[in-house]
């Protein structure tokens, strides 16, 4: 099987120091190239991911033009397994990792030094486009293989502690990115996988980077996005599953709610405790679905007392990790099943 090996730039929100890599699958690790545009005002963390693609990675794109039918595809074909890494990334530790589109800009002023002051006010306003590059880099981004770089491999933290005792998601900075010591186990079973089993872990996957990335600017969508990523994890576990009715009263034995709950308890956690803010929980999600229901939080200014503020963004918190650890715990158990 030939492989393209590329390297490339993508981005996260708390600094990465050290280096990771997953077998012969991926690696990333901290970019820091002489010439390299640097700012101590940034917040967007360069980091070098490299990676490769083949045949079975191949997306075949159509387009007008033939002669843009290669560049096309090729393109396609690395940003598709660019995302699918980043999503993995995302979902499996608690830090966003992404990449800047293309297709996208804004109007923006360009910071010219780390210390602005009253100057700034006269700084242009330009049309920016979201781009990390230099001119010498073309010269060092050419890959045949995984290249060794000179640094500690990143810290891994026990897998509980990781998840549940400060998880950071990103809100502070000072600190850097640790990996769950369980991440190569949880890799190694979502990619032993089949087809099926696949495709819905990459939609409750999808579902889970979506609650990440709207975590601060759209509060209620990102927990409806994790408490959809728990329901598809929900359906792939009582996927042959088929409801019995009630003689008395027709209705089904086994309600929506009711295997939500199951779920969770089987693969999260079993308690009175869990029982109930699970239940606690699903009514949440009820309410935003179907009242309309919003975070309070979700404006910029609202007149609350800081238990209730704090509350808010302790279920944020919670329902985020719900939504990641509803596939983790799921991947873990599968592969302590079949080991």
């Amino acid at each position: 099987m030939k492989k393209e090996f590329i390297k490339t730039i993508i981005f996260t929100k708390t600094p990465l120091k050290k280096w990771f890599r997953y077998k012969d699958i991926f690696q990333i690790y901290p970019a820091d190239f002489e010439g390299m545009p640097r700012s101590n005002l940034q917040q967007h963390f360069p980091v070098v991911l490299e990676y490769w693609t083949s045949d079975k990675d191949h997306i075949d794109v159509d387009v007008e033009y033939e002669n843009l039918k290669a560049s096309f595809s090729q393109t396609a074909t690395q940003y598709n397994k660019q995302d699918k890494l980043l999503s993995l990334l995302t979902v499996f530790t608690n830090h966003v990792f992404f990449r800047y589109t293309p297709e996208s800009g804004f109007w923006g002023v360009a910071i010219q030094h780390d210390s602005p002051g009253q100057e700034a006010d006269s700084w242009p306003v330009k049309w920016v486009l979201p781009e990390f590059h230099w001119p010498e880099m073309a010269g060092k981004f050419q890959l045949s293989e995984f290249s060794t770089p000179e640094i500690q491999e990143v810290d891994y933290i026990d897998h509980l502690p990781y998840y549940f005792q400060d998880p950071n998601f990103d809100s502070d900075t000072k600190r850097e990115i640790t990996f769950p010591n369980t991440i190569d186990l949880v890799l190694d079973t979502y990619f032993s996988t089949d087809e099926d089993e696949r495709s819905v872990l990459d939609s409750a996957i999808s579902y889970a980077v979506s609650a990440m990335e709207l975590m601060t600017s759209k509060r209620t969508l990102s927990l409806l996005s994790s408490f959809t990523s728990v329901e598809t994890m929900v359906n792939l576990e009582y996927r042959s599953f088929v409801a019995e009715k009630c003689d008395g009263c027709g209705q089904l034995k086994h309600s929506v709610s009711k295997k939500y709950r199951d779920y969770l308890l089987k693969y999260i956690g079993d308690s009175i405790s869990n029982k109930k803010k699970f239940n606690e929980y699903y009514s949440l999600r009820s309410r935003i679905v179907h009242t309309g229901k919003r975070l309070r939080t979700e404006d910029i200014y609202v007149k609350m007392d800081d238990e209730e503020r704090l509350g808010e963004y302790k279920n944020m918190a919670e329902v985020l990790l719900l939504g990641k650890l509803a596939i983790i715990q799921w991947l873990l158990k599968k592969e302590i099943r079949y080991a």
